[in-house]
């Protein structure tokens, strides 16, 4: 992640893709009791109250948040702690919550440029332990310009060894979701609820699982699953990742998108938590 812009936004503009500028600006920040008040007033209006998380380059990675890049090379794999294709920017405007601060994060895999690139990610970890049936909001923003949407990642753990036993991941095209799921509108925010999405499987060291499958219907055959962070080696590590990438290559070859507006809840909390990305040095120092 660098401060500065990245060289693939000005090879966007240069190949016409569209690219706007975020127009949404605060005077500060507002406090977390301030934003739940204001969201219970306007609850009829569709807003629910959050708590909100503003992450900027400078609390990056101190709350928590890493990023990693997977190049292969013949036979051989190579993972980066860092990636120019991962970086906060300021824009496009985010309009999915009124209470949003301008800016994103960008996640870019242009593969045109190099050949070995495969995947990008984003993770964050402090979720470990928490129970795939105590999940009660799960819920993310994409803007896509070229290709393909950010896709979710759990590491999951049913045989409570502290071990990861396989990897879901959560797709939001309709070729993932089914036949009748919104498709994919390109430079346009969407949220996605993956809590009441279709999930895959993918590493799986256990017998006995569906190639895909609802949270629910995971719950249903391990209800002690949980989410597991795991020493990062390799493509393990922090039990939420964001990623662009994967096979069949194609589909995801050059794509250029943004990620932001993460929410996710548990039963213990009295109200889900917003990751909201920002430009503008708006978060905690």
């Amino acid at each position: 992640m660098r401060k500065n812009t990245s060289p693939l936004l000005v090879l966007a503009l240069a190949t016409s893709f569209i690219f706007y500028s975020c127009q949404k600006t605060i005077d500060r920040q507002a406090e977390v009791s301030e934003i739940a008040t204001a969201a219970n007033i306007s609850k009829g209006n569709g807003v629910v109250p959050y708590k909100f998380e503003r992450i900027n380059e400078h609390n990056f990675y101190s709350q928590g948040w890493k990023e990693q890049q997977v190049n292969i090379a013949g036979t051989t794999t190579i993972f980066s702690d860092e990636s120019e294709h991962v970086e906060i920017v300021c824009g496009p405007d985010n309009d999915t919550d009124p209470r949003l601060i301008q800016g994103c994060v960008t996640m870019n895999l242009p593969t045109s440029g190099d050949a070995t690139l495969r995947r990008i990610r984003l993770r964050r970890g402090g979720y470990s332990g928490t129970l795939l049936k105590d999940l009660t909001e799960l819920k993310y923003s994409s803007y896509v310009v070229n290709n393909a949407p950010t896709i979710m990642v759990l590491q999951v753990d049913v045989t409570n060894d502290d071990a990861k036993d396989f990897n879901i991941f959560f797709e939001p095209r309709p070729h993932f979701q089914g036949a009748g799921y919104p498709p994919v509108i390109l430079n346009t925010w969407q949220q996605w609820d993956a809590l009441q999405g279709i999930w895959h499987f993918e590493a799986v060291t256990i017998s006995g699982l569906p190639d895909k499958a609802t949270i629910a219907q995971l719950v249903a055959l391990h209800p002690n699953a949980r989410i597991i962070d795991t020493p990062p080696l390799g493509h393990n590590g922090e039990g939420v990742r964001f990623t662009i990438g994967g096979s069949p290559r194609p589909n995801y070859d050059n794509t250029i998108g943004y990620f932001d507006a993460l929410i996710i809840g548990t039963k213990n909390e009295q109200h889900s938590t917003l990751f909201d990305f920002t430009c503008d040095n708006s978060g905690d120092q």
